[in-house]
């Protein structure tokens, strides 16, 4: 018995090899895109052709740039608060409060929020009480000598069982 070989589907030469294979894995990744087996082969290297020395090269030059620091953000240690009959009144502990000028402090309220904010040296201290308990009219601080305290004025008499909602 004579087997008959059918060399009609083969590839005759090598580079008819490169380009089955080449297209076999193209028609995968078409097929099943980024799920495709052969994904990560897919892609070619689309950097600087290299140039059969060594010695790194120069790829290209930029700009320097001036980068502007940010104080950096950090919650206040500790503080405490207290409910009054028309008042909240929030205490921050914070050593030599009263020697910082106002242009570094801020105090930002709403009806159900407030937002203190203190900018000492390199740090940006901040308290954010949002949402309040109960809706405010306004608020005030003051600057003690080892502390700061906020007023909240409420909007109705109320008693805050806790400051935030």
């Amino acid at each position: 018995i004579k087997a008959h070989q059918d060399n009609s589907s083969h590839p005759t030469n090598m580079s008819e090899v490169d380009q089955q294979s080449e297209s076999a894995l193209r028609e995968n990744i078409s097929r099943k895109g980024a799920n495709s087996y052969y994904y990560a082969h897919g892609n070619t290297a689309n950097g600087p052709a290299w140039d059969g020395k060594e010695q790194p090269r120069l790829l290209a030059v930029a700009t320097e740039q001036i980068v502007v620091s940010k104080p950096l953000a950090r919650s206040f240690e500790s503080f405490s608060w207290l409910d009054e009959t028309k008042n909240v009144r929030v205490y921050i502990d914070f050593p030599e409060a009263n020697s910082l000028s106002d242009e570094h402090i801020s105090l930002t309220s709403g009806d159900d929020s407030l937002e203190f904010s203190v900018i000492h040296g390199t740090v940006h201290y901040c308290l954010n009480l949002s949402p309040l308990s109960n809706p405010i009219e306004s608020a005030s601080f003051k600057k003690k000598s080892d502390k700061f305290v906020i007023t909240m004025k409420k909007s109705s008499e109320v008693t805050w069982d806790k400051l935030k909602k």
